[in-house]
């Protein structure tokens, strides 16, 4: 009986310990996936916030990316534009926060594939985007690439993906 109950303690405690890696040290995959989620999570906004939390969210989006970071999206009915570098991604996010009462970004299905190297990575993914009070929301394919630096990943590239209409 008492090699049985041995034995579960150290099933218990290699379980526990392997948990604590996973958590402590995760896989290139899941902490790129982590940042897109994290971006998301930064570009929510609610009407009650104000403009002081409104430009705080701003700034942490923008520390997202990297300094030569390059966004290109295109919006159906809306249009298109690229954004090149840290100073045009801020100015853009402070004038959407600004001129949008309410904002819910959710990334669904995404995945990660990171590079050979170990220090590049790129995530795909769907974004659900409403604004203001309404129920309606558009849906966009989004691509992100990411490179590490400094032991951080930071966003590279973020672009929309031409879907067949």
């Amino acid at each position: 009986m008492k090699i049985i109950l041995r034995l579960a303690g150290v099933a218990v405690a290699g379980g526990l310990a392997f948990w604590l890696w996973t958590v402590w040290f995760p896989s290139p995959e899941k902490q790129v996936l982590r940042q897109v989620a994290r971006l998301a999570a930064t570009a929510n906004f609610s009407p009650g916030d104000g403009n002081l939390t409104r430009a705080g969210k701003a700034g942490n989006l923008v520390s997202e990316f990297a300094n030569e970071a390059e966004i290109v999206y295109e919006i159906p009915g809306v249009g298109g534009r690229t954004l090149d570098g840290r100073d045009e991604i801020r100015e853009a996010a402070l004038g959407a926060f600004a001129s949008l009462s309410a904002l819910k970004v959710e990334f669904t299905d995404a995945t990660a594939r990171i590079g050979p190297d170990q220090q590049s990575g790129e995530v795909t993914c769907t974004a659900r985007v409403s604004t203001g009070d309404s129920k309606d929301f558009g849906i966009q394919e989004l691509r992100f690439q990411l490179k590490k630096s400094g032991g951080d990943w930071l966003i590279t590239r973020a672009e929309t993906v031409k879907t067949l209409q």
